[in-house]
């Protein structure tokens, strides 16, 4: 019987069945001398092999070294520091020959088990169970109906073996509710629909689990509650004139009754109020008749004005008729401008027609 073992592998000589020489790398001839003789071909870059007492008693001992798992155990093998295999409980030989093998032991018993992310992936399935928490997301672990832990983001490792295991996602992220088509009635007994939209932010994960079923409702009718006692207390004029002031008020009400939930309030403002379509008519009218009303203010302001500056110009020209004449003057020049022929008649002043008197008398 020809054998040839390569360098990459042994071999382990089977004579009826049983292992009974280890074979190094070459060539390698054996008779049967009346027995059944079988070759099994081990291929050391696989890391490691099952354990047998029988196949331990004839491998070197510094061909391998026997790793024990125990039981709700797994381990994970590095070749060359790169990881290679998972294992369940039980023995394996580790080939120690041509590359480095490590194992790593890890034990699957506790709810959160601590495993480095390259090797999460190589746990057997069966007793564990993979959670990836993207950020801005928290995950509550509850086990057994408890909630035993807050998950921030990352890759997490639960284990399963024995217990029920259940995981809530929660938001962590600025989020936000419209609240819209409330009809409430002012203090001036107007009816008026107002659409509302409040922005929150989960703080404390734990505590709102234990405070709420959940959050989003919660927050709803909390604001909306809020909002409706606001716009009670308020006239249509106050309403309208001091949204700024009543954004402030139901964001500090609002954020007064779920912060003890681990709730914060970002804000809560009035995005839409829709007047009656009758209301909103008269309403139109009242602003009209105050728009001109504070026209009419105005216009009478300056005509006064002007009717002063006029009887101001008046009396200078009764004072001064030199500048009354330059008066006529610029407006006898301003007339020249706006036509094509200008004929001027004026009286003859009184010393000359006294001396026209004297000049006919002699």
């Amino acid at each position: 019987m020809q054998i040839l073992i390569r360098d990459h592998q042994r071999g382990v000589l089977l004579r009826d069945g049983r292992p009974v020489e280890w074979l190094e790398p070459g060539r390698h001839r054996r008779l049967p001398w009346g027995r059944l003789l079988d070759v099994e071909v081990l291929d050391l870059d696989q890391g490691y092999l099952a354990h047998t007492p029988e196949l331990a008693a004839i491998v070197p001992t510094d061909a391998a070294r026997i790793l024990e798992v125990p039981a709700q155990h797994c381990a994970v093998l590095e070749r060359d520091g790169l990881p290679l295999v998972g294992l369940q409980p039980g023995r394996y030989l580790l080939w120690q020959l041509r590359r480095k093998v490590e194992a790593f032991i890890y034990d699957l018993r506790p709810v959160l088990i601590q495993v480095p992310e390259k090797h999460g992936r190589y746990l057997p399935p069966a007793p564990v169970r993979y959670l990836r928490v993207k950020p801005g997301t928290a995950a509550l672990l509850y086990v057994d109906g408890s909630l035993v832990e807050v998950l921030q983001d990352g890759l997490h490792i639960i284990g399963a073996a024995d217990r029920m295991v259940e995981v809530k996602l929660m938001d962590l992220r600025v989020q936000e509710r419209q609240i819209v088509g409330q009809e409430v009635m002012t203090k001036d007994q107007v009816t008026l629909r107002v659409n509302v939209v409040a922005q929150y932010l989960v703080t404390d994960p734990a505590l709102v689990a234990r405070s709420v079923p959940e959050v989003g409702d919660a927050v709803y009718t909390e604001v909306q509650l809020v909002v409706r006692r606001l716009v009670a207390g308020l006239t249509v004029d106050e309403l309208l004139t001091q949204r700024v002031e009543a954004r402030r008020i139901m964001t500090a009400e609002s954020a007064e009754r779920v912060t003890p939930w681990g709730v914060q309030i970002r804000t809560v403002d009035l995005k839409d109020v829709v007047l009656p379509g009758d209301m909103k008519a008269l309403l139109n009218r009242v602003i009209e008749a105050e728009k001109q009303a504070a026209a009419q203010v105005i216009l009478r302001r300056e005509e006064t004005a002007a009717t002063r500056s006029m009887a101001n110009t008046a009396r200078m020209l009764e004072q001064n008729p030199m500048l009354l004449r330059l008066k006529e003057l610029e407006a006898m020049k301003e007339l020249a401008g706006h036509v094509g022929q200008l004929t001027v008649v004026t009286g003859v002043p009184e010393w000359a027609q006294r001396a026209l008197t004297s000049v006919k008398a002699d």
